[in-house]
């Protein structure tokens, strides 16, 4: 009761308080300082225990420099050493101290900050000290941190920590029914709540699984009418169809041809799942119809997954008259998975024209997407076999392909019809793949291997029945490159321990990694400026090397050494993000040196534009990046940005997949 006790005294006295007092130092992270490097290259190399005498230094600069240094380490033994800086006069020092202590992640870092909540001066301050409790409390502080009653509004940057300390739980899983209810009552409902505090709850109420919203429809309708920004309507959208009524669909649909932005479309047609599907069917079609690639993919995706039987006709007809391979790949699978299993010769009609689309293509992303919609039928196993493993020997499968066969043949042994499809041919051909799953992590490459392992910790499939000698698997496990293949090792682990009934080991860490480039980086200073040109025009990008001096090392010497002249940008999720730099062209690819995880509050994923490193896991980030359509709030200290888009936003829009990297070439 302690902490319960102390948040709501707290609450009174900021009730009565004045203005916090304003900031007390110039905190300068001077990238020419050798101290400053010197903490950077014990931060680069996870050295945490020669960053901590720097927590103490004379300087606040140093002091600010160390505390960022062990957010990206996260070393619980760094606690109580952050845990004295939460104490410093410096506002920004203990700001970095509050953020570092919310990363390590650690249940024992929370009551340190629970104490430093109720002396500390500065509202910036409490309302971080908020968020961190959100990243490493229990559900304790969250059942506590539920009941704190409201803010005054002229607080509302602490109203904005709470929420984002509510949001950040259910990020981890933990979702408490007052929760909700503050969200609602505090935020939703208050007219005087700050624009920030609304985008906050809305990707609170979005996000977070379990909550019950039925009670909260007329007050989320009351927002939708009133909130103009995209980016917190965007979220709204989803947070009330979960409320699954039909006043609910009446007001999303209104929205969806009020405005124009097609993020917001995007929302609308995902959150369509919420409802029956005659009810929605005619907006989704509709949708095909759009001029945006975004809007008709999410619309065919949407198809895919909850489409009928009556309608298989339509979706097929549909997918021959779309110019948009995306589209059409989507809509035949969507034909050949809502089609009834029993309907044989209808199944094997739609089969027969995927496989002559994708004989004739000469698109291998487009082929990797027809190989997967044959999934969605169980007697085109051996179709999809013969593409992964060519009969003959000198038929060279693209990478692209075998990575969709080996999604594919997953996909298609999870079907629900497999067995009724197939009928007594059900275990033979059980076996089969089997033998074939396991030749895939033998003799296959290194994104079979983990598409296969990955498979094998589906309990439904009870591999642990199937496979009781796993010295294949260790095999093709130690047979990997490293740090190369890390992604594929991690999956690899994951499956043997799952098999055998044990807990994972840890992550085998990159020795390896991208040393930070001092003398480019001061160069960076004041030219921060780079430009992605594509083959739809360029992207301009601002670098951040104040923040991530390894990634931006990493990121211009590729550049520099044209690496990913040519590469093409291998996924795109509408209104989420676009993301290139893989050799192989499907994302499996690696690097022989990784890039150690940057984190930082500075770049924060609060808008669209940010330029994060695509990642298996904290320090396994290497030649991948991405760049988000939208605010993402959810990948903020979880992975790297280092850059924002200052120009070609627009053109990041109009990327497919598919589309290609020409250069990346300085100012």
């Amino acid at each position: 009761m302690k902490f319960f006790a102390s948040i709501i005294f707290l609450s009174i006295i900021i009730s009565c308080s004045t203005t916090p007092d304003p900031i007390k130092s110039n905190i300068d992270v001077d990238l020419g300082n050798v101290v400053v490097q010197q903490i950077f290259n014990l931060q680069n190399t996870r050295n945490s225990k020669a960053i901590l005498p720097f927590l103490t230094v004379d300087n606040p600069s140093h002091r600010y420099v160390a505390a960022m240094a062990l957010a990206s380490v996260q070393d619980s033994s760094s606690i109580i050493d952050l845990a004295a800086l939460l104490k410093d006069e410096y506002e920004e020092v203990r700001y970095a101290a509050t953020y570092a202590l919310g990363l390590i992640k650690n249940s024992a870092a929370a009551n340190y900050l629970v104490e430093a909540f109720k002396i500390d001066s500065s509202r910036l301050v409490q309302a971080a000290i908020l968020e961190a409790i959100g990243r490493c409390g229990t559900e304790e502080h969250l059942r506590h941190l539920c009941v704190v009653r409201p803010y005054p509004t002229k607080d509302s940057i602490l109203s904005e920590g709470l929420a984002l300390a509510i949001y950040q739980f259910a990020l981890r899983g933990m979702v408490h029914v007052e929760g909700t209810k503050k969200i609602i009552n505090d935020f939703m409902a208050n007219p005087t709540m700050s624009s920030n505090g609304k985008f906050i709850a809305t990707n609170y109420l979005s996000r977070a699984k379990g909550i019950n919203l039925n009670r909260y429809e007329n007050v989320l309708i009351n927002n939708i009418n009133e909130i103009k920004n995209p980016n917190t309507l965007m979220f709204l959208v989803t947070a009330l169809a979960k409320t699954k009524t039909e006043k609910a669909f009446k007001t999303i649909e209104k929205t969806y041809y009020k405005y124009s932005d097609y993020r917001i479309k995007c929302n609308v047609l995902r959150s369509l799942k919420y409802f029956e599907y005659d009810t929605v069917k005619s907006l989704a079609f509709n949708a095909l119809n759009d001029n945006n690639h975004h809007i008709q993919i999410t619309a065919a995706e949407y198809m895919f997954y909850n489409g009928r039987d009556k309608d298989a006709p339509q979706y097929f007809s549909l997918a021959n008259k779309t110019q948009n391979w995306q589209v059409s790949s989507l809509l035949l699978a969507a034909s050949l998975r809502s089609t009834s299993y029993f309907k044989t010769q209808t199944k094997l009609y739609y089969s027969e024209q995927i496989i002559t689309k994708y004989k004739t293509s000469t698109n291998s992303y487009e082929k990797g997407s027809l190989i997967k919609a044959l999934a969605n039928y169980s007697w085109n196993y051996k179709f999809i076999v013969n593409e992964l493993f060519p009969r003959n020997n000198k038929t060279k499968t693209p990478d692209i392909i075998k990575s969709n066969c080996a999604e594919a043949l997953v996909q298609l042994r999870s079907n629900p019809f497999f067995g009724k499809e197939l009928g007594l041919s059900k275990n033979n051909i059980s076996k089969e793949l089997n033998a074939i799953f396991k030749r895939c992590i033998k003799q296959g490459c290194v994104a079979t291997k983990a598409i296969v392992a990955e498979f094998y910790t589906n309990p439904v499939m009870n591999f642990k029945k199937v496979y009781k000698d796993l010295g294949f698997l260790k095999k093709a496990q130690s047979s990997l490159v490293l740090p190369r293949n890390i992604e594929t090792h991690i999956v690899l682990e994951k499956a043997i321990a799952f098999l055998e009934d044990r807990p994972n080991n840890a992550i085998k860490k990159s020795t390896n990694f991208t040393e930070i480039d001092w003398p480019l980086i001061n160069i960076l200073k004041e030219k921060k400026t780079v430009i992605i040109r594509t083959n739809k025009g360029p992207i301009t990008l601002e670098l951040a090397p104040e923040v991530a001096p390894a990634t931006v090392t990493q990121f211009i010497h590729l550049s520099k050494a044209k690496y990913y002249n040519g590469k093409s940008f291998h996924r795109v999720v509408p209104n989420f993000v676009v993301q290139g730099g893989c050799s192989r062209g499907d994302g499996w690819s690696g690097f022989d040196i990784t890039v150690m995880s940057e984190f930082n509050y500075k770049l924060d994923y609060k808008d669209q534009g940010y330029v994060g490193m695509a990642s298996a896991g904290k320090d396994t980030e290497s030649n991948q990046f991405f760049i988000t359509h939208s605010p993402t709030l959810h990948l903020a200290g979880n992975y790297t940005a280092f850059a924002k888009v200052r120009l070609g936003m627009e053109i990041v829009d109009s990327i497919q997949v598919g589309d290609i990297i020409k250069s990346i070439d300085f100012k």
